[in-house]
């Protein structure tokens, strides 16, 4: 299996969330229905990797760390495409609650666990590194979000960023 294709494919599904959140930007609704193809095409390599590559450890390992590695994806699926929908219906405004109280983007957690344990169940040091080149892909992305796509899609984001921190929760006062 090529990596440094599954890599591009991966990356591509990045850029394609990047320009989701561009069409956002612009009211465009039918770019948005195209560039959301990016949530499927962020997948598809682990998908690939799991159905082709076989984890040499043993099987009560590799169920158990199947088992956290799917819950994981749920977690990151959830937070990433479910929470904001299902308990936010103010169109422009910050989500401000559930797991986006403490954190900006708390996706980022669950999607570093989630490679983490993807990496291990496989426990194959270039499928590590390929993990880890998307967990930086991530990076870039809700980087860019952070700093120019989102404080334009939500008029109140900065005021939210100067509560919620970014990727760690900002120290509250102490009396």
């Amino acid at each position: 299996m090529d990596l440094i294709k599954l890599f591009l494919l991966g990356a591509s599904g990045y850029l394609l969330l990047g320009m989701f959140d561009l069409a956002q930007i612009h009211r465009r609704h039918i770019l948005r229905k195209i560039f959301s193809v990016g949530f499927l095409v962020t997948t598809l390599p682990y998908v690939m990797l799991f159905a082709r590559c076989h984890s040499p450890l043993a099987l009560p390992l590799r169920l158990l760390l199947s088992a956290l590695t799917a819950a994981a994806a749920l977690a990151t699926l959830y937070i990433a495409a479910v929470e904001i929908p299902l308990h936010h219906k103010e169109e422009g405004v910050v989500y401000r609650r559930g797991s986006y109280a403490r954190v900006r983007h708390p996706g980022f957690h669950a999607h570093l666990i989630f490679n983490v344990l993807f990496s291990l169940t496989l426990f194959d040091g270039r499928v590590a590194l390929l993990c880890a080149l998307f967990v930086c892909c991530n990076l870039i992305l809700i980087t860019v979000e952070d700093r120019i796509l989102f404080p334009k899609l939500f008029p109140d984001y900065v005021c939210y960023t100067e509560t919620t921190g970014f990727l760690l929760p900002k120290r509250r006062g102490h009396r």
